[in-house]
């Protein structure tokens, strides 16, 4: 019987455990799936108890770089992307690995989005840094944008160090004012509203807002398909995530102000969650 589960603070909102589930079903694997609540100062009192009852764990916010510390070896791709997100238990030991940025290569595979740059990703957190990662390694030119917060500031910092990319602190405009960009990719954190006040600190300088139904998701998508508009050369893509009720609204959108090849791709539970578009050749 397999022991699996998710690590995170917040996490019970994860549907991780769901997805995995479905997995396992249909794999004929047995085994179960949970949502563990793991503020970062208690992740290495959580990783004993892996050690001792878990075939295996994924992780989440804010765990990922800490993890990267704790585990008994990381694979290369973590220890450059400076994040960990699966854990493995094997023969008393805990193996590090991160799939991110695998798992972006796929998807832009499957949304039929060809590996041309420069590429502006926004936002340098453990899944930004995951997404210039793959995309460096894939040959492209590649941007990171972050907010000017200080703590903020800093860790952008250091995280282009550690990819070796160049990476651009303006207060506006979303894209930076950069131009002849061949990719933008948007993937912001998601935050039930629920969990604001007991949120990690580094989640303040994101913005949670983006991945939410209706008006609040609408007034950061908006304006950021407007600038990538700008942003792109003749050719190039746009690749958003949102909330599953905003993104037909926005695929209509999109497709009247000029959007050319919009398409709304699913996530794994089978929801619309993601968005294609490409500005006209």
């Amino acid at each position: 019987m397999l022991r699996l589960a998710v690590l995170g603070h917040p996490v019970a909102h994860s549907l991780s455990p769901v997805m995995h589930a479905h997995a396992l079903r249909s794999l004929g694997l047995p085994g179960t799936y949970e949502a563990l609540e793991t503020p970062l100062v208690h992740l290495a009192d959580r990783l004993q108890e892996v050690r001792r009852e878990y075939r295996g764990v994924n992780l989440t916010i804010p765990l990922k770089e800490k993890a990267l510390e704790l585990v008994d070896w990381a694979c290369p791709e973590a220890k450059a992307i400076g994040a960990v997100n699966t854990v493995l238990f094997v023969k008393g030991h805990l193996f590090g690995f991160n799939t991110d940025a695998l798992g972006f290569l796929e998807a832009l595979k499957a949304g039929g989005i060809p590996l041309q740059g420069p590429a502006l990703v926004l936002g340098a957190g453990g899944a930004g840094r995951a997404v210039a990662y793959a995309l460096k390694g894939a040959g492209l030119e590649v941007w990171v944008w972050n907010r000017t917060e200080e703590r903020a500031l800093a860790l952008a910092e250091e995280n282009a160090r550690r990819l070796g990319l160049p990476v651009h602190f303006p207060k506006a405009p979303l894209t930076g004012g950069l131009r002849g960009l061949d990719l933008v990719v948007s993937n912001p954190p998601y935050l039930p509203e629920a969990y604001r006040e007991v949120a990690p600190k580094e989640l303040a300088f994101e913005n949670p807002l983006a991945l939410y139904a209706g008006p609040e998701g609408l007034d950061v998508a908006r304006p950021l398909a407007a600038e990538a508009w700008e942003a792109l050369r003749p050719g190039g893509f746009l690749l958003l995530e949102l909330a599953p009720e905003n993104v037909g609204l926005m695929a209509e959108e999109l497709g009247a102000v000029g959007f050319q090849e919009v398409a709304v791709l699913r996530d794994l539970l089978g929801r619309e969650r993601y968005l294609r578009a490409r500005r006209p050749p």
